[in-house]
């Protein structure tokens, strides 16, 4: 049902950063957020290292970070985002149909689960090559993880995507975020376009960005956002079909990644004995239970499973291995031999 309360804030933020006009080579906040990432949890990680708080020493880290980043988040998450909610939704008919969506990383989709799942393989592998503990290498991606998290998280704000669930149009941190534009029929798309038209007093189609054939550079959808971000009478007529939603995404960062990195930072400072696996274990844990929470204010962006959402179950999974960091930590403690 469209929503006509203009108290609440309508999403314009533009995800490019910086573009070259005329070409598709864009800066966006997304890409920028993974390399803050992953040059904050280097520099977090070469402290440890230099403290001798993590088990891999300063002068190889750099590799191994560089591997982590490539195989483990990048391509882990892709991968998941992929196989655990892309090819459920349009099947392989789909993905014959655009068999390149896998690698147009900078367009968005990384699932975190997956990126987990992959930074423990290329973890494993590591540290069986250096002949390290497993559960102590792990400990310290797993410190530094949130850090990804965050940014990324806020990346998805930015973007406007992967957005909560409808709420009161009176809560005060409510958004209204333009890519409801999609989950309308064409019915209402159409009624947009017409509306927008009207607050601007222009048709569309004069407005809209084309190259030197007369051909558009951009989809309407693009073309909608560009004027909310431009025009206020743009943005109000917009606003009228937009639910106001919960920034779940900043739920998310707040939640998995800077409640999190805090947590787990202190502990590793404080409790400088601390068995291997015991941060990989509370990251799995507490984790696990941020993201079930948050997914209670966050839109299902996969069928829901009953009353369970796909990110939910997946936690699932997570916790299944945070249990498993549990034991390998009691056993070192307590002295008791087993696989390192």
């Amino acid at each position: 049902m469209p929503c006509c309360i203009f108290s609440t804030y309508i999403h314009n933020l533009d995800p490019v950063i910086l573009s070259i006009p005329g070409t598709p080579l864009a800066l966006r906040w997304y890409g920028l957020a993974y390399v803050a990432g992953f040059i904050l949890g280097y520099l977090v990680l070469l402290a440890l290292s230099k403290k001798s708080l993590y088990v891999v020493k300063p002068d190889k880290l750099a590799d191994f970070i560089t591997l982590i980043c490539l195989v483990g988040v990048i391509v882990g998450g892709r991968l998941g985002e992929f196989l655990f909610y892309w090819l459920p939704e349009h099947g392989w008919s789909g993905f014959c149909e655009d068999p390149l969506w896998v690698f147009r990383v900078w367009q968005g989709g990384m699932a975190s689960h997956g990126g987990i799942l992959a930074v423990l393989t290329v973890t494993v592998l590591y540290a069986r090559k250096q002949r390290l503990s497993i559960p102590a290498v792990c400990d310290g991606l797993a410190i530094v993880c949130p850090i990804g998290l965050f940014f990324g998280r806020v990346a998805n704000f930015i973007n406007g995507e992967l957005y909560g669930r409808i709420c009161s149009p009176q809560n005060p941190i409510a958004v209204r975020f333009p890519s409801e534009y999609f989950e309308f029929s064409r019915a209402t798309q159409y009624q947009i376009q017409e509306a927008v038209e009207h607050a601007v007093g222009a048709p569309l189609q004069s407005l809209q960005l084309v190259n030197a054939h007369g051909q558009p550079l951009e989809t309407v959808f693009d073309l909608l956002t560009r004027l909310c971000r431009d025009s206020e009478p743009a943005r109000e007529a917009l606003g009228h079909f937009l639910n106001a939603r919960y920034p779940s995404q900043l739920f998310e960062a707040l939640g998995e990644g800077l409640l999190l990195f805090v947590i787990l930072i202190t502990l590793r400072l404080i409790w400088r004995t601390a068995p291997a696996g015991i941060f990989s274990a509370l990251f799995c844990l507490l984790y696990a239970a941020a993201r079930i929470t948050s997914e209670c204010f966050k839109e299902p962006d996969a069928p829901m499973w009953g009353n369970i959402t796909r990110g939910q179950y997946l936690s699932f999974a997570v916790i299944a291995m945070g249990i498993a960091f549990l034991v390998a930590a009691y056993r070192q403690k307590h002295g008791i031999k087993g696989n390192p």
